[in-house]
């Protein structure tokens, strides 16, 4: 993504990245949707809803999610003209493409392409299911670890 190692501009692109392939998806998808219904934006709503849902599985769980373009594409295809659903799963495979490419990238990057969980671990020493707060690495109940680590840091470039 960034090649500086700035790391306050990495976070942020971690902590946004899969909600940008949601709505890109979206953004692309929009003009396809079925005109002339009697209440248009709720088309509107159940696509960008599916968009995000499918995004967040594929982020939280993409190693068993086995087919994410086919499972969106299931969900939203009433939406569109059977003149268009052969585009609209041409644009779906696209983005979830890219989406996987970037978990991929995480993986061999990181280790770990958890995105949407909190890093802490909790008292059996299990990892926190929890998802964390936005602009954050950790849930509300581990937000405090946070500091701790902010405080470790400072302590060290002062030693």
């Amino acid at each position: 993504m960034l090649d500086s190692p700035n790391t306050n501009s990495r976070e942020l692109i971690e902590e946004s990245v899969m909600y940008r392939y949601s709505r890109a998806m979206y953004r692309d998808l929009l003009p396809y949707l079925l005109q002339g219904q009697i209440r248009p934006e709720l088309g509107q709503r159940l696509l960008l809803s599916a968009c995000e849902r499918n995004i967040e599985r594929l982020a939280r769980d993409h190693r068993r999610f086995a087919r994410p373009a086919a499972s969106l594409f299931e969900d939203v295809r009433a939406l569109f003209p059977v003149s268009r659903q052969l585009l609209v799963y041409d644009i779906i495979e696209a983005h979830m493409s890219a989406a996987m490419e970037f978990l991929d990238a995480e993986i061999a990057e990181r280790g770990s392409a958890d995105l949407l969980r909190c890093r802490a671990t909790n008292r059996k020493g299990k990892a926190c299911q929890r998802v964390p707060v936005t602009g954050s690495d950790y849930c509300p109940s581990h937000r405090y670890m946070e500091k701790l680590q902010a405080s470790r840091a400072d302590d060290m470039l002062a030693a």
